[in-house]
């Protein structure tokens, strides 16, 4: 037994073979006794200290997961294409507008157009008759002036000269009218006009020529001829102011 009165160990010797020494097979360590329960006391209310203040506890860091940034991406590119979207959208709406007033628009000039080239058209074709007219009337005048010399002549010389001058006037007004742009709507006057003239310049012709040979029957038939073609163009003025209404 030891002498130590807290620990008591006992061994079991075992003898070994062919005479050995013996041998220890184990120590087995004593039980400890318990330590005495001293008597707990209450302590007094004012010999309670409090309680120490916590130490501040550091902020918890919370990892992000690993989809939250694709997520965050995603979410990003919805808003900015919703975005965009509205844009397009709004923009469309506008152009779409537009090209309805540039609709618009265009068939109020096509209408323009079409009121101006009239009116183009018609003033052109105004001045062209009234070019025609004013030339019908210069040339007509002129040829009544000379008609009536050659009706009022008393004497040879007198009408020889009338007769030669009412020749050489209706020749020119001839001349004018096929050399003008004549209205579609006074071709047929014109083409009497042009008929009755190419009478009056035979008959004027043969005057002269009986005049020349002292040809009575000539002279006669002269006159008769004359006379005729300046009623065939007083009816061809007549067609010629009907057509102008």
């Amino acid at each position: 037994m030891s002498t130590n009165p807290e620990y008591e160990s006992i061994a079991t010797l075992e003898t070994g073979a062919n005479g050995a020494e013996p041998v220890a097979l184990a120590t087995a360590a004593a039980p400890q006794p318990e330590p005495p329960v001293e008597a707990v006391h209450a302590p007094d209310a004012e010999a309670v200290a409090a309680p120490a203040p916590a130490a501040p506890t550091a902020p918890r860091v919370t990892a992000r997961p690993k989809w939250f940034l694709p997520v965050s991406i995603a979410a990003v590119g919805l808003i900015a294409s919703g975005a965009l979207g509205y844009l397009f959208y709004s923009t469309n709406n506008t152009l779409e507008a537009t090209r309805h007033t540039l609709a618009q628009t265009q068939l109020t000039l096509d209408s323009t157009k079409q009121t101006l080239a009239a009116a183009q058209a018609d003033a052109a074709t105004k001045k062209i008759t009234a070019d025609y007219v004013n030339l019908y009337t210069a040339d007509a005048g002129k040829v009544r002036t000379d008609y009536e010399a050659v009706v009022l002549c008393t004497d040879y010389s007198s009408c020889r000269t009338s007769a030669q001058q009412a020749l050489n006037d209706m020749q020119a007004f001839q001349a004018d009218r096929q050399a003008a742009n004549v209205p579609s709507s006074l071709a047929s006057s014109d083409s009497e006009l042009g008929d009755s003239l190419s009478a009056g310049i035979a008959s004027l012709q043969e005057l002269i020529n009986g005049m020349d040979n002292n040809n009575v029957a000539k002279i006669k038939e002269g006159f008769n001829k004359l006379d005729a073609s300046m009623l065939s163009m007083a009816k061809a003025e007549a067609d010629l102011g009907s057509e102008l209404k």
